[in-house]
């Protein structure tokens, strides 16, 4: 009958949306290989979205940002008409990033869409290191949406972010200054470990923000062996992101400390 296509294609439509709706909804932890492979399309379109809004936040950097209340100043001794705009000082050049990417099983569906989203990106940044981390640091590099370790790493091992901690500083200490970012993926559970925020707190004083994605409700931090809180206190910003709609917004507030 006439009609019944228009409508069943406009049905199908809105059955896609409200599963994508879900599936950004949906917590990493919950999610199994088939909501993992249908995420796929849906990462893919987020990350070029992020990568539009990296790149119009690139260029107002390089511009430098309307400074409203200097253009206002300005315009009342002027009158009241706003003749002149002026803008902040651009930011210096492009900022490093290192990035520690928890790859144990409680974490791995968020690492996996984190560096999705993130490593297309990696114009952006002047340099960057990737390093996935259990009990022990490992370069990594992410190709084809797989990481792949460029080190040994022991994916079933029990998480030591104390250890993680203290080979990042001897490995990159004396790369790490004013003019980098380091990011950190994990839920901070270590196993009733050595935190070891002391090294954390190091590496604080010689960049320019720590930044940390914890994948955990917010519920779920500072339970059973879970470090958050000591970790917190070392950290520029702490962000929950146990889903893709946290992780979309969370890499948006990265983009801000950034650019």
């Amino acid at each position: 009958r006439a009609g019944e296509a228009p409508r069943r294609d406009a049905s199908k439509a809105a059955e896609k949306l409200a599963r994508r709706r879900a599936l950004r909804a949906m917590p990493f932890r919950e999610m199994g290989p088939r909501e993992v492979e249908e995420a796929r399309e849906l990462v893919e379109e987020l990350a070029q979205r992020f990568r539009s809004r990296w790149s119009r936040r690139e260029t107002r950097g390089r511009q430098g940002r309307l400074d409203m209340r200097r253009t206002v100043r300005r315009a009342l001794s002027r009158g009241g008409v706003p003749i002149e705009l002026l803008f902040r000082a651009p930011r210096p050049g492009k900022c490093d990033l290192v990035a520690l990417v928890d790859l144990s099983h409680s974490t791995a569906t968020a690492a996996q869409f984190l560096l999705s989203l993130l490593a297309p990106a990696e114009r952006f940044f002047h340099r960057v290191r990737w390093f996935g981390f259990v009990d022990r640091l490992a370069e990594i590099a992410f190709e084809k949406g797989h990481v792949i370790p460029l080190e040994r790493l022991d994916l079933a091992a029990r998480s030591d972010f104390g250890r993680v901690l203290a080979q990042l500083e001897d490995r990159c200490g004396p790369q790490l200054d004013r003019n980098t970012v380091l990011l950190v993926l994990g839920d901070a559970r270590n196993n009733w470990r050595p935190p070891r925020a002391d090294l954390l707190r190091r590496l604080r004083e010689q960049v320019r923000a720590v930044v940390w994605l914890n994948p955990e409700p917010v519920d779920r931090w500072n339970t059973g062996d879970s470090a958050m809180a000591t970790y917190g206190r070392e950290i520029d910003v702490l962000l929950a992101a146990p889903d893709l709609h946290s992780l979309d917004a969370a890499l948006d507030r990265l983009l801000r400390k950034v650019l």
